[in-house]
């Protein structure tokens, strides 16, 4: 049997209680996959009281699940290290998972294996371009069309932040990011991605005001969603992380091992 999650803190912790429960085998949905030959569950479709009730009973809870404070933590760490461009990425979240399970949050905070001193390794590196990207990244504005376009290049799938970022910052406008092959874009909320050799990237061209009355139609802007960013309604603590960003950085911890010491 396989669980389903996509990639946002709460449907990968419920895959992981849910993996646990059923013995099944976490993997992520991908509108690309279709499972015809296997069981499966959807972790979002789970009520999470009732499933937490059946894990509890069988494996004691999760103290970051008991706790808010713990909560936030991991869950700002698994968003992070889930952004991490490698095809391991979950897999290490899962792992980890799995050693908070057997010895509490507080040997990850530690960093006491190895799994722990590399997920907070690619946290760093996440929220480090995050940052970066914030600080540096400049736009031409295109006023007749009401966009802003900028050049960059990230090594993370750190789009969809950086462009909400920066709409937030600028209401009204549209905001796109040009890097080598593709033109990634906020559109109305809506996080798109074109070849670059479509965009439009001089203002005030005919073609290019065409361009923006064409992301009006539903049917276009549907083909131009792009599918790498969560699709679903939108994490809880979502715009917390496209605001604050790089908190992990701050070189006076938030919360401390001490803390949770007994």
């Amino acid at each position: 049997m396989l669980v389903l999650f996509r990639p946002s803190p709460r449907s990968m912790v419920k895959a992981f209680m849910a993996s646990r429960v059923y013995r099944a085998k976490p993997v992520e949905h991908s509108e690309s996959q279709r499972f015809y030959f296997e069981d499966y569950i959807d972790s979002d479709s789970l009520d999470y009281d009732s499933l937490y009730g059946q894990y509890k009973e069988q494996f004691g809870g999760l103290d970051f699940l008991e706790d808010e404070r713990l909560l936030e933590i991991v869950e700002d760490e698994v968003f992070w290290a889930s952004r991490f461009r490698q095809p391991d990425r979950f897999q290490l979240i899962l792992t980890v998972l799995g050693q908070i399970e057997k010895g509490g949050t507080k040997p990850y905070l530690a960093q006491q294996s190895p799994e722990a001193k590399e997920m907070k390794d690619r946290v760093r590196r996440v929220t480090g371009e995050f940052r970066r990207a914030k600080q540096f990244l400049t736009f031409v504005a295109d006023e007749g069309n009401k966009a802003l376009v900028g050049r960059a290049s990230f090594q993370h799938r750190i789009h969809d932040l950086v462009l909400r970022h920066f709409a937030k910052r600028n209401p009204g406008y549209s905001v796109v990011i040009l890097d080598e092959e593709h033109a990634h874009i906020c559109f109305k909320d809506e996080i798109l991605v074109d070849q670059r050799k479509r965009f439009p990237e001089r203002p005030g061209r005919r073609e290019a005001s065409r361009y923006w009355v064409l992301l009006t139609d539903l049917k276009h802007l549907e083909s131009k969603k792009d599918k790498e960013y969560y699709a679903g309604q939108l994490p809880a603590n979502y715009w917390k992380w496209v605001s604050e960003g790089a908190q992990v950085l701050s070189p006076i911890p938030r919360i401390t091992l001490d803390d949770f010491s007994a």
